[in-house]
């Protein structure tokens, strides 16, 4: 009951004037591929209007939303506002945050093509693409301002491959034992995947925090905001979130959203 009146009270709030917003939790990408924003609290979430269609991949940071639709490359503030767009190829994408939240880096492994933000838009980023096959890249990260991180898939197992942003080389690989695709390293440098029992956030220090869930057995993770992941059905419509805030981990359905 205490539920019922606590998403009841959600829904009024979101329906009256702004100064009055339930807590954003950030934003994701429904199975329609609509932008739509995420309020409420753990366990008890209203999803908002979309924002933006035919969106091809997203991710937000809780301070920056980035999107691609088919030929365009969008950059969104933490009210997802358009702040900068410009033209993208076609394709999927992968995207990278700083720490302190802003863009970074995007990636759209049909065409091989690395892009950096400066600021106020993205520039075409030179890599030596011949130290690894674009179908191998799972993810991408900033990990400094002068290096791009990509998680590159080897018959032995996932690698960190650090590229070097003023040249293109390849700086330096470390293997990452025990980590399986999907897997998302967030702004703030954790790696975010699943084992058995659920999911599983590798802190910085190499520390391990399980959180048990009943994960679909396709599914694809993004950054939906600041500490928090979205975890979508590939075969099907359900989507999920996990916090990975240090001390607050947790595991959570998403409300369906009508099409």
């Amino acid at each position: 009951m205490k539920t019922v009146l606590l998403s009841l009270t959600l829904a009024a709030i979101a329906s009256t004037q702004p100064a009055l917003s339930p807590p954003q939790v950030g934003f994701l990408q429904d199975s329609a591929n609509s932008l739509r924003p995420v309020f409420g609290i753990a366990g008890n979430f209203l999803m908002g209007d979309s924002t933006a269609s035919d969106v091809v991949a997203a991710a937000f940071s809780g301070s920056f939303g980035i999107l691609k639709t088919d030929s365009a490359l969008i950059v969104t503030d933490r009210q997802g506002q358009r702040i900068a767009t410009q033209d993208a190829p076609a394709g999927q994408a992968l995207f990278a945050f700083s720490r302190e939240g802003s863009p970074a880096l995007a990636y759209f492994p049909d065409s091989n093509l690395l892009l950096a933000w400066n600021g106020g838009s993205f520039q075409l980023t030179y890599f030596d693409w011949s130290a690894f096959p674009a179908a191998a890249v799972r993810a991408i990260a900033s990990s400094d301002l002068s290096h791009a991180s990509f998680i590159v898939q080897r018959d032995d197992g996932l690698w960190d491959l650090q590229v070097l942003l003023a040249t293109g080389q390849l700086d330096s690989q470390a293997a990452l034992p025990g980590v399986k695709a999907p897997v998302l390293m967030p702004a703030t440098g954790e790696l975010v995947y699943s084992d058995a029992q659920g999911i599983v956030v590798r802190r910085l220090d190499g520390s391990e925090v399980h959180v048990n869930a009943q994960l679909p057995a396709s599914f694809s993770l993004r950054q939906m905001g600041d500490g928090w992941v979205e975890i979508q059905d590939l075969d099907g419509c359900a989507q999920f979130a996990a916090r990975i805030t240090a001390g607050q981990e947790g595991f959570y359905r998403l409300p369906e959203v009508e099409q």
